[in-house]
């Protein structure tokens, strides 16, 4: 009779446990893990799942120490984390990190409110700053040839090859590498649409005979379209 009276308070426990640890969440997660491990261990099911080392009595009063030692732990920290919750609220903090912060500082709700609006005024002024910076370098660079060219060089190469290849009327051979750019000279084309002039001697072209000879070549590229607009070649070099 007495075990059946102490699995039904066990099983009461079960309950209580479970229900406070669905609450405590709510104010802390450790209390809440505190109380789910109480449950467990309060629950007369988990005696027969944990491997027993020694006589019954013993075993499930340890399971037993362990569930009221989280109990109660949790109990406390859930009320301590209640209790800090409810003043912060009270002093009209959003949150116990916000009143714990304020109160580093020696303010109040207002005051700290007060101090997030300044930090971030500061923050969107330093982010306007670098953007207004950064557009005036952006400006900067577009007026500069050589700043421009070397932005868009890459976007050049790829679209002003093609169009220097379809030159040639027969085959074709680059001569350029790691020490000779394909572009050794620029100018502006249309510079108000920031069109660039690419100018280089890096190919050959054969002839009818059969000869490979050098050409020099200007492609014109529009950043904008990110095409080329133009390409001419003529023997000889740069």
């Amino acid at each position: 009779m007495g075990k059946v009276i102490g699995k039904v308070v066990c099983w009461f426990l079960v309950i209580i446990a479970g229900f406070l640890s669905i609450a405590w969440f709510s104010t802390s997660v450790i209390a809440g893990l505190l109380g789910i491990v109480a449950t467990a261990f309060f629950c007369p099911l988990i005696w027969k799942v944990i491997p027993r080392t020694s006589e019954p009595r013993v075993h499930v009063g340890a399971c037993l120490l362990i569930a009221f030692v989280a109990f109660f732990v949790g109990t406390g920290v859930a009320v301590v984390k209640g209790g800090d919750i409810r003043q912060a609220t009270q002093q009209g903090f959003v949150s116990v990190e916000e009143h714990q912060a304020a109160s580093a500082l020696g303010l109040d709700a207002a005051g700290y409110t007060r101090h997030k609006d300044e930090i971030a005024a500061a923050e969107k002024q330093k982010v306007e700053q670098a953007e207004a910076t950064k557009a005036k370098v952006a400006s900067a660079c577009r007026h500069d040839l050589q700043c421009w060219a070397e932005k868009n060089q890459f976007d050049a190469i790829m679209a002003c090859q093609p169009a220097i290849q379809q030159l040639a009327k027969f085959d074709y051979e680059w001569t350029d590498g790691m020490t000779t750019p394909i572009f050794s000279k620029l100018a502006w084309g249309d510079q108000k649409r920031g069109e660039i002039i690419y100018l280089g001697d890096e190919v050959k072209f054969q002839n009818g005979f059969g000869n490979f000879l050098r050409h020099k070549y200007a492609c014109t590229f529009d950043p904008a379209s990110k095409l080329a607009v133009n390409a001419s070649a003529e023997p000889g070099r740069l």
